[in-house]
């Protein structure tokens, strides 16, 4: 029966349709919203994949003379498996120098410092950065062209409280500060490990198993402590996202209730004509779903379109990024139709199963 169609009742009933389906385009925001708070990771995204490669390992006070850790090196230098670039024991700080996210956030990058830069070229050719570091020198300074724009820096620029010079930019998605700072043999009590074998938690595990009880000292990742902090961000995403839904939940029923009530006559013939409940639940539920899926369609191709806009005028020339998918913004869309238009085919499908032809 035609009557019975989702798309009959949205052409016959324009502009009511184009109401309810611009309450239900507002929830689609949460995609862009999510999105938002990714971009906050995406800035460390390459300093975490990094650290799966490049594990340091560093001599702690309590081993006065370094003995546990003299032996400990030796035993990795003489490991096949192993890579090992050994540095000085100092911290290097960044000068206040932070990385300036999408949402308007500072925040803390990382830093690797090198003891030549012929480790510092062995260490780019196991990440995979095409660089060529034959032209640097003693506290010389390398980072991505996109953090380079994202501090509005220039090579030739003195940096970190005046310690290093930027000479490099390499083409990387990194947020991350390499350093070159030479040191005599006997002062490197930091060794920084890599391996063509193994990454992550297998080579952090062997590490560990070489280590044994010897006081050394195995670095966690530094993006470890970063997402920690950073889980705030998501839980406020979250509550928002709610907060947001159930309002717009509410103000989407009074909406949608208001258009139902003309239709009370429609739904008592339908009943008097003899179809079931269940018949009648399912077209309540077709007419909203479709309604929904073209706002959903409608929704997500604004947000795009704005996420390029934003990306290429303002957030790219300036080194930032905001992703065009991520599984927050997802969940956020997803989240926020159930919330909104689940109530609302329960809530209609129930009530209009009791109109009676009887009453008008």
């Amino acid at each position: 029966m035609k009557p019975l169609s989702a798309w009959y009742y949205i052409k016959s009933n324009k502009s009511r349709s184009i109401i309810i389906i611009f309450m239900m385009f507002i929830t689609t925001f949460m995609y862009i919203g999510g999105n938002y708070i990714s971009s906050l990771y995406w800035f460390y995204e390459k300093s975490d994949e990094y650290g799966d490669k490049i594990i340091l390992t560093e001599c702690i006070p309590t081993d006065t003379d370094a003995a546990d850790y003299n032996s400990f090196v030796k035993d990795i230098k003489n490991d096949d498996k192993l890579i090992t670039l050994g540095r000085n024991g100092l911290g290097y700080g960044t000068g206040g120098l932070v990385i300036h996210d999408t949402l308007g956030f500072e925040t803390g990058a990382q830093s690797y410092v090198f003891n030549s830069k012929e480790d510092l070229q062995t260490a780019f050719d196991h990440l995979g950065i095409d660089y060529d570091c034959s032209g640097l020198s003693d506290y010389s300074a390398v980072i991505s062209k996109k953090f380079a724009d994202n501090l509005k820096l220039k090579v030739g620029d003195i940096i970190c409280d005046e310690t290093f010079t930027l000479e490099g930019l390499i083409d990387d998605d990194s947020y991350i500060f390499f350093f070159i700072v030479n040191s005599p043999e006997d002062k490197l009590y930091r060794t920084m490990i890599l391996s063509n074998e193994m990454s992550g938690a297998e080579l952090r595990s062997y590490i560990e198993n070489i280590r044994g009880d010897r006081k050394v000292n195995i670095a966690r990742k530094f993006t470890d402590e970063v997402y920690k902090e950073m889980s705030i961000a998501w839980i406020m995403f979250f509550i928002a996202l709610i907060i947001v839904s159930v309002i717009l939940a509410v103000t989407l029923n009074s909406v949608v209730t208001g258009q139902y009530i003309k239709r009370n006559p429609e739904f008592a013939i339908y009943r008097a004509l003899g179809l079931r409940k269940k018949q009648i639940r399912r077209k309540i539920a077709s007419e909203l779903l479709l309604m929904d899926l073209i706002a959903v369609a409608a929704g997500l191709f604004v947000n795009l379109a704005l996420e390029y806009l934003l990306n290429e005028l303002v957030y790219i020339p300036v080194g930032k990024y905001l992703p065009y998918f991520s599984w927050i913004g997802v969940a956020g869309i997803l989240i926020a139709n159930v919330l909104t238009v689940i109530p609302l085919i329960l809530l209609k499908g129930r009530r209009m199963c009791k109109m009676d032809v009887t009453e008008f």
